[in-house]
């Protein structure tokens, strides 16, 4: 299934813009598959590997030797075994380059990780660090500003309320949604308002 949309989702001001970069549209895959271009192999390229996306539409995929054979013993002469070989080749790798480039060490694995998550990062990571910072709960930051609608900076800073503030501005919202709904029921307006006042 094709998560064409999964990047624009929930993104403001110049995120959209970003978001953009990532999101590929039936007309594209169509235009990657005249060059041999698959649909995986186009969403491999941009949302984990990190290609621009207008080279991964234009790249055509690699002409594949058909002397495995061959490749599989050049793998092994490098140190590289038969399974990273295969899995290199499946992700659109020429079987010279997945023969013959030396294996990632951990820390460039770490990199390449890095750099692929900042592809698709759907919120700031300056915002994202400065929530965690304040206690902030990277769920609730996204609960902030996905449905309450706050900006980053508001959802990354402003406190947790505990259960009693929650309680207070859930009343309050309640009265000037519903007005005296106590004195509707109770019929007790004097004493509503009088409460609703020392809140």
């Amino acid at each position: 299934m094709r998560c064409t949309s999964l990047f624009l989702n929930h993104r403001q001001g110049g995120d959209k813009q970003n978001g953009a970069l990532f999101y590929i549209t039936p007309g594209e895959y169509e235009e990657a598959a005249k060059l041999g271009i698959s649909s995986a192999m186009l969403d491999r390229r941009v949302r984990a590997q990190g290609w621009p996306k207008q080279r991964a539409m234009t790249t055509p995929p690699p002409r594949q030797s058909t002397n495995r054979k061959r490749w599989k013993a050049e793998a092994e002469k490098n140190g590289i075994s038969y399974d990273t070989f295969m899995s290199r080749v499946n992700r659109g790798w020429s079987m010279d380059r997945a023969a013959t480039e030396p294996l990632q060490t951990p820390e460039q694995a770490k990199a390449q990780t890095a750099r692929a998550t900042e592809a698709i990062r759907i919120y700031p990571k300056e915002y994202v660090d400065l929530a965690s910072q304040n206690g902030i709960a990277y769920a609730t930051f996204v609960h902030r500003i996905k449905y309450i609608g706050w900006d980053y900076e508001r959802a990354a800073t402003e406190p947790l309320w505990s259960r009693q503030q929650s309680g207070v501005l859930g009343a309050k919202r309640l009265r000037e949604r519903e007005g005296d709904w106590a004195a509707q029921i109770f019929g007790n307006k004097d004493r509503s308002q009088a409460l609703a006042n020392k809140q």
